[in-house]
């Protein structure tokens, strides 16, 4: 694709976006929806929703953790050396390391019918597909985000299954295979990755849902409020009495 003006890359690039953002609601409310309700009725449970991602899918499970604006119920797995930040090579083989996903969950002693998001733009990396299929053996909900489209053509794992083969409801990102969007006369590659953007988007609608659903049936959501805010300090310290106890993070 030549861009012959400045701006013109610019300008696609937000195009592009926006296409995928009316393609996912489009194709995939009625699923939000649904995930949505599973969401608000984990939490009247006073039940956990974990999250979990590795690689640049890490960021998109700390999204929804100790946001304003979010819930104070949801957990994130970290285990650092899984984030690009200990090492970039390190994190990319322990992605595609057997053996490591029943450590990891274990760690946060997972009760069934609590949920578990989990973030893998290609689906197909053996430690989110493994923990898939952990987090089901132990009665977790297993959600899926990650693009479809690209986990058709990725290679699989030894395990031979894609993420969405194994989640009770996959959701998907409607990502290029490779993440990158748009091809440049001159680039021997792709640029302009959409899988963060998509995926923060995805879960916050399901956030905002699960709470209007919560407060529609006169429940109150455990909703985090910005310390930059009046009388959220009082208000979040309340809700952390509670969610500490469950979440070694906070």
């Amino acid at each position: 694709m030549n861009f012959s003006n400045p701006g013109d890359a610019v300008e696609r690039y937000f195009q592009r976006i926006q296409e995928l953002q009316g393609q996912i609601l489009e194709s995939q409310k009625e699923t939000l929806v649904q995930v949505a309700a599973r969401m608000a009725e984990t939490i009247r449970h006073d039940r956990r929703i974990l999250t979990f991602g590795t690689g640049h899918s890490h960021m998109l499970s700390e999204e929804g953790f100790f946001r304003a604006g979010g819930l104070a119920a949801v957990v994130p797995i970290f285990f650092s050396m899984l984030m690009l930040h200990e090492n970039a090579d390190i994190s990319s083989k322990l992605e595609r390391t057997a053996g490591l996903a029943e450590l990891l969950l274990n760690a946060y002693k997972p009760l069934s019918g609590e949920m578990l998001f989990i973030f893998s733009n290609s689906g197909v990396n053996r430690l989110p597909v493994e923990m898939a299929l952990v987090a089901k053996e132990s009665g977790l909900f297993v959600v899926s985000v990650s693009s479809l489209k690209y986990a058709q053509v990725a290679p699989l794992s030894d395990l031979g299954k894609r993420l969405d083969e194994i989640a009770d409801i996959a959701i998907d990102n409607g990502g290029e295979p490779g993440d990158a969007l748009l091809p440049v006369e001159g680039a021997n590659w792709r640029v302009g990755p959409s899988s963060t953007i998509t995926g923060a988007l995805i879960w916050n609608s399901l956030v905002v849902e699960a709470v209007a659903q919560m407060a529609a049936s006169g429940d109150e959501a455990p909703v985090i409020a910005s310390l930059n805010m009046h009388g959220a300090e009082s208000h979040n310290r309340k809700l952390l009495k509670k969610w500490r106890t469950v979440n070694p993070h906070l």
